[in-house]
């Protein structure tokens, strides 16, 4: 079962989009904000300023969702108290049954709530994405949502695989996917293992696990052998975007 939590600000657009671009949705869970008339003092709100209701935008789009099959579930939460929505959207993912594939549109709503859903989705495990509205064609963008787990269960030789490549990665004058086998030499194991001052057996498994926690990605490639006779066939290993997130936090933290 497929379940899409999005969050409902005055666009209906960005959650339509976001429930068409994902496949097999059988429940849309949407979470819009109360009129700021109903959560703020009326001294506070600023005047002459046309503002929709995000609740109203939410049963519209129950309507329109309804009718290409879907279940929709509608509820309202205030706005500007991150606590209240972060606990609410908690609460609704963790209500679904397990097995279920969840996945949280950040897109709409005030930035507090879009805040409190991503983090939400971290804290679930959840997929999270935001829709980019642009001229030559919409686009979802996934969003990386760390375990937190890994930050204390990882290793220490893992996190000197990801600080060791976050730094080579700097290097590159272009993203790995433009660069040539040869410009991404220092990807391959050997060069990891030199860099680290160990052997490469003593890295395989551990990069092969991160790559399995989404942590790498690798592609086959080769390199001209010192003799410069023929090419002999290498490993190129580099960080994904979460890599990236895990391997900055590590450096920081001198691991």
């Amino acid at each position: 079962m497929s379940v899409l939590i999005a969050t409902v600000g005055g666009t209906e657009s960005v959650v339509k989009l976001g429930f068409r671009m994902m496949e097999n949705v059988e429940k849309v869970i949407l979470v819009p904000g109360k009129p700021f008339e109903q959560v703020m003092e009326k001294s506070e709100i600023k005047q002459g300023k046309t503002r929709s209701n995000p609740v109203r935008k939410a049963y519209e789009l129950k309507k329109s969702i309804e009718d290409f099959g879907a279940e929709v579930e509608i509820h309202e939460v205030n706005p500007l108290n991150f606590k209240e929505c972060l606990i609410r959207i908690i609460e609704l993912i963790q209500e679904q049954p397990e097995g279920t594939d969840v996945a949280v549109n950040v897109t709409g709503g005030t930035k507090l709530l879009s805040l409190a859903a991503m983090n939400a989705a971290c804290m679930c495990y959840c997929k999270a994405f935001y829709v980019q509205e642009k001229g030559s064609g919409d686009i979802k963008v996934d969003l990386p949502s760390p375990n937190s787990g890994y930050f204390y269960d990882i290793g220490d030789q893992a996190k000197k695989i990801l600080s060791y490549l976050l730094d080579e990665h700097k290097k590159l004058k272009k993203p790995v996917e433009e660069c040539s086998d040869y410009e991404l030499k220092k990807f391959i194991n050997r060069e990891i293992a030199g860099g680290l001052k160990v052997t490469s057996q003593t890295i395989t498994n551990k990069l092969q696990m991160l790559e399995a926690d989404g942590l790498l990605m690798s592609k086959k490639g080769a390199l001209k052998n010192s003799s410069g006779l023929g090419k002999s066939s290498v490993k190129i290993w580099w960080l994904t975007d979460e890599g990236r997130i895990y391997a900055t936090y590590f450096s920081k933290k001198g691991s």
